[in-house]
């Protein structure tokens, strides 16, 4: 799908246009998930190659970031499928020229369409190309920080449901495997916030040193948009250690589990053992065995394998061990 916007006055606002040439007045063409008529329309339109998906997908560094005919290239991995429950990263790529700029995509971005809802107000800054990829990339950074927070929240939820239940209350190890999986998310979505703010440095870095037009506060923006991802990469480490320390607190409390289960069978059946020794013992069909004619020989029996068993319960009690 191709769509084109012109710069007004009062800010961004989308044209009807069927082939973009170099005479019309659209500034901005946005490619989603294109055909491959409509990579020929917009390469027309700004004077240069745009990449295909394989190359957006590539992670070498002059694949995502160069210059052709003038207009600078550069490519991010940003979070999409945050609101399906699928989260991934897909490739986004800017073509920016001095009076002209195509984007390329190939998900859906909540980013994106909170840019477009902001872009035609007067005050939005997206004047120029440069404007307008400040914009955007000012939107991708604000939506990763909302991914933050919403992981910091669960982060917290986890770490209350772990550490700060009442001591009468035992997580079961159902649960533990549940809090488990909920860790592992969590940790998988903060990993793949890290690897976009990451990207995302790399393409401020690149367009601070490259963009043709960074006036009228473009660059204050763009310095700025820097230190947020940098704030952001400190927090992203800060939680993705966090996340660490309660997988490792979550399957210390899993083994601990098992080890209470394990010391129970055994001292049970350490405390079984000399029971049963008597009972073998007595068991034993032999001639010769002078309890066999005791009138009170198995009521004795009886209590010394109560006996035997009592001792080493009350010993073990003692010690702690139960």
């Amino acid at each position: 799908m191709l769509t084109a916007y012109a710069i007004s006055a009062t800010g961004l606002a989308p044209i009807s246009i069927d082939a973009p040439a170099a005479g019309t007045s659209a500034a901005w063409l946005d490619l989603f998930a294109p055909t491959a008529e409509e990579e020929h329309a917009a390469e027309a339109f700004l004077g240069a190659l745009v990449p295909t998906r394989e190359e957006t997908q590539e992670i070498e560094f002059s694949s995502r970031f160069y210059v052709e005919n003038g207009v600078v290239f550069m490519t991010a991995s940003v979070l999409a499928g945050l609101d399906a429950g699928h989260p991934v990263l897909t490739p986004f790529t800017f073509g920016v020229g001095k009076t002209k700029i195509v984007t390329l995509r190939y998900e859906d971005m909540k980013a994106f369409r909170q840019f477009l809802a902001i872009a035609p107000k007067p005050d939005s800054g997206c004047g120029t190309p440069a404007g307008i990829f400040n914009g955007l990339l000012e939107a991708f950074i604000a939506r990763t920080a909302d991914v933050l927070e919403h992981i910091a929240q669960a982060v917290d939820r986890i770490n209350s449901e772990i550490f700060t239940r009442k001591a009468s209350e035992r997580i079961r190890s159902k649960r533990l495997s549940i809090l488990i999986g909920a860790i592992g998310m969590q940790g998988d979505l903060a990993s793949k916030a890290r690897e976009s703010l990451s990207s995302l440095e790399r393409l401020a870095q690149y367009a601070a040193a490259m963009l043709p037009d960074l006036k009228n506060g473009n660059n204050a923006r763009l310095k700025l948009a820097l230190r947020d991802v940098r704030s952001l990469e400190d927090h992203v480490n800060f939680v993705l250690n966090k996340i660490t320390f309660l997988l490792d607190a979550t399957l210390g409390l899993v083994a601990n589990q098992q080890n209470q289960v394990v010391s129970v069978l055994t001292v049970a059946s350490t405390i079984l053992m000399p029971p049963t020794l008597i009972g073998t013992i007595y068991g034993m069909n032999f001639k010769d065995m002078p309890e066999l004619g005791w009138g009170f020989g198995y009521p004795l029996a009886l209590v010394i394998m109560v006996v035997s068993a009592l001792v080493p319960f009350l010993y073990f009690k003692r010690r702690g061990w139960l």
